[in-house]
């Protein structure tokens, strides 16, 4: 275990040499609402429109030559124009006009490198089966793999894995063990055996276990559902949508539709478990979600997670494209966030809701300032064991040679797991360090901008993300009204 802590990288210049700092404030509106996102205090304002147009004057001009040209443009209204300059006085005074700076040294980023190193290890993904009984259309495993595996993880694999991670997780009073695939309920014996193995070294080792799985239904039985109700899995389920929808996008693999097979599991699933969360995948053409969501809730559901087939390393016909993501923000506006804000009023819980972290975040007090450089688990908590013991990042990586992080019989390469996070900053810092947004998104996914070969490209999605945040913002506000 020292040797494998005591790992040294040595250092090099993947940082820029050239700093831009983000704006000290941002200035955006949503559907007449006006905010302005203090970027290094990291709290958000409702202002209104002759606020936000004076602040975006300040952002292009001193200070004093802004108050003037605002002057100019509302010369009919100076007692409003006075009070304005008052309060972004006071705004002022409270930091508003700072500037921060996103950055590390590379001596702080080789301190937080070696922490997040010497840390125990308490989470571990097993990709129990490389192969799948389905053949979803937008599936990126058969296309951005380059030593596509169809095989099963054998027992010794299993072990090896679930006693690396006991061994690694130090004081950790809880290890986190996730079954994944392809479709992990090919693999039920080793599934069997790693929940009987790891329960026995949790007795030996005074700690807890935290059992997840994603799976498609189909292969669920008695005896997995058994399972997942003694263990309290933490669960996801995936399925498209209705029958006609659901079987054109995961056909089985011998060509027919999986929509059957995979009901027949989930409703003995809900038989047994009352939450049960599903995702769907949405593909080229972007369907109507208020169809899906609707489909969902009446199918029992307590939790909807809607994904957009994205493939970033070698893109499918049906991932979705410049159009669907306009025609998901049409929906978001008419029909999605209407309804989401109908259910916050009621004092009902949205099953579907993916803005609820960054509203959560702001009833809370703001963000961090503090960004990590660090998006996720990758390299650690979401490390994923292939079936043949070969270690990635996570589970999107698995089978990628160039992604490799080591194998589970003599562990993570450390410098390896290190690089790929020095690759990572050295690309996000260049764009992310001058954006407004970085404290909010906190980075791009590493998958999406990783390439075949081992290296990262520049960041995507940052308009798409500017949209969801600037929504997520306005439900927040909306939802602020209700209580009041």
């Amino acid at each position: 275990i020292q040797i494998y802590m005591n790992t040294q990288f040595k250092e090099k210049q993947f940082f820029p040499s050239t700093k831009v700092l983000p704006p000290p404030y941002h200035t955006l509106e949503h559907d007449g609402i006006c905010f302005v996102y203090d970027t290094s205090n990291c709290v958000l304002f409702r202002v209104d429109h002759l606020t936000k147009e004076f602040l975006d004057f300040c952002l292009k001009y001193p200070f004093e030559e802004a108050k003037k040209r605002f002057l100019r443009k509302n010369v009919s209204d100076l007692e409003v124009c006075e009070n304005i300059f008052n309060e972004v006085e006071i705004m002022a005074q409270h930091g508003l006009f700072t500037q921060p700076d996103y950055t590390l040294t590379p001596e702080k980023f080789q301190h937080l490198l070696d922490e997040r190193y010497s840390r125990a290890w308490n989470k571990l993904e097993l990709a129990l089966s490389e192969s799948c009984n389905l053949a979803c259309k937008y599936c990126y495993c058969a296309t951005s793999r380059d030593m596509p595996s169809k095989g099963l993880m054998t027992e010794q694999v299993a072990r090896m894995a679930i006693t690396w991670l006991f061994a690694f997780s130090g004081k950790s009073e809880q290890v986190s063990i996730t079954f994944f695939g392809g479709e992990p309920l090919l693999n039920k014996p080793v599934i069997r055996f790693s929940l009987e193995y790891s329960q026995h070294l949790a007795k030996l080792h005074g700690k807890k276990v935290f059992y997840s799985m994603t799976t498609n239904g189909t292969l669920l039985d008695d005896e997995i559902i058994g399972y997942i109700k003694k263990y309290n899995f933490g669960l996801m389920v995936s399925l498209d949508g209705p029958q006609k929808l659901h079987d054109k996008q995961c056909p089985t693999q011998g060509g027919k539709g999986s929509y059957e097979m995979a009901v027949k599991g989930i409703k003995r699933l809900m038989a047994r478990r009352r939450a049960v969360t599903v995702r769907g995948t949405m593909v080229h053409p972007l369907p109507n979600m208020m169809e899906l969501i609707k489909f969902y809730e009446d199918f029992g559901f307590t939790r909807i997670v809607l994904g957009k087939a994205i493939n970033s390393v070698n893109a499918s016909p049906v991932d979705c494209d410049n159009s669907d993501f306009e025609e998901y923000f049409k929906q978001e506006d008419k029909v999605l966030i209407p309804w989401i804000l109908n259910k916050l009023e009621n004092g009902e819980n949205p099953k579907y809701y993916p803005y609820n972290n960054i509203v959560r975040d702001l009833e809370n007090g703001g963000f961090s300032p503090n960004v990590s450089p660090f998006h996720c688990g990758a390299c650690r908590g979401t490390s994923t064991v292939g079936a043949d013991g070969k270690l990635y990042p996570c589970h999107r990586f698995g089978g990628m040679k160039e992604w490799q992080i080591g194998d589970i019989f003599d562990g993570p390469d450390y410098n390896k797991c290190k690089e790929f996070w020095k690759k990572y900053y050295e690309i996000v810092s260049q764009k992310c360090a001058s954006c407004w947004l970085w404290s909010i998104c906190k980075g791009p996914c590493p998958w999406e901008i990783a390439n075949a070969d081992g290296t990262f490209r520049d960041p995507v999605f940052c308009d798409r993300m500017e949209q969801f945040v600037k929504k997520a913002f306005y439900v927040y506000y909306k939802k602020s009204l209700f209580s009041k």
